[in-house]
């Protein structure tokens, strides 16, 4: 239950730290571009969600089922050497934390324009 909670309070520090960048870059498109302010705001928090859920997708297509098999078999077949399932678990919490980010960047986003719509 306690790696729940640190992955939960890992992606709220994170999606905090995009937050920051994102209003920098939203604050540097509005002097440099007059563009609005808001809306650039709510489409840098898109882009970051959307990537960051991307990372998480890949890094948990890595971690999968058939990934593992194969690493196994090169691992133990080809090079000889034994099998170690740490990296995988370490995999997952990765996923999970970039996954996660990218779902509490999104629903700000969504919030945000619900919000100011």
């Amino acid at each position: 239950m306690n790696r729940y909670l640190d992955t939960l309070v890992s992606s709220v520090r994170e999606a905090a730290l995009f937050n920051v960048i994102g209003a920098a870059v939203a604050v540097g498109a509005f002097v440099l571009l007059r563009l609005p302010l808001i809306d650039s705001f709510g489409l840098v928090i898109l882009i970051e969600s959307t990537g960051l859920m991307l990372i998480g997708g890949a890094l948990g297509v890595a971690g999968g089922a058939t990934s593992r098999k194969v690493a196994e078999f090169i691992t133990t077949s080809v090079l000889k050497k034994k099998y170690d399932t740490k990296g995988f678990q370490t995999s997952d919490a990765k996923a999970a934390l970039y996954a996660l980010t990218g779902m509490l960047l999104f629903a700000e986003g969504a919030a945000m324009s619900l919000i100011l719509a």
